[in-house]
C-alpha cells in the first residue's frame, strides 16, 4: 500500500535565517566473541562494530597455553565492546567469552 502526502497551503510558512544541524537517525552497537580450547591450543575472536556520530570500539583477546608436568592447560578469553550515539539515540553492545581446558594425564 502507498501512502501519499498532499500539502495544499504553505502560506503560515515562515523563513529563517538562522540554522543549526540536527543529527538524527539510527545508531547501531554490536560485538561478537568466541572462544575454542583443546589439548595443547586455544583460539579467541572478538569484534566490534559501531555506527553513529560518536562511536567507540575496543576488541581485546588473549590465549594461554601451558604444560605443567602432567597437566596440559589451555585458556582462551576474549571480549569486545561497541558503543554508539547519535543525538539522543544511544547503542551499547557488550560481550564476552571464555573456554578453558585441562588435560590431566600420567606420565
Amino acid at each position: 500500500m502507498r501512502n501519499l502526502l498532499i500539502i495544499s497551503d504553505l502560506s503560515y510558512l515562515q523563513s529563517i535565517d538562522e540554522s543549526s544541524i540536527v543529527y538524527g537517525g539510527n545508531v547501531y552497537a554490536g560485538t561478537v566473541t568466541t572462544t575454542t580450547t583443546g589439548l595443547k591450543y586455544a583460539t579467541a575472536d572478538a569484534g566490534a562494530v559501531a555506527i553513529g556520530e560518536t562511536t567507540y570500539t575496543n576488541a581485546q583477546t588473549k590465549t594461554n597455553v601451558q604444560n605443567l608436568g602432567s597437566l596440559d592447560y589451555s585458556r582462551a578469553d576474549a571480549t569486545a565492546t561497541a558503543y554508539a550515539k547519535t543525538g539522543n539515540q544511544t547503542a551499547l553492545s557488550r560481550s564476552s567469552s571464555t573456554s578453558i581446558s585441562l588435560d590431566l594425564t600420567n606420565r
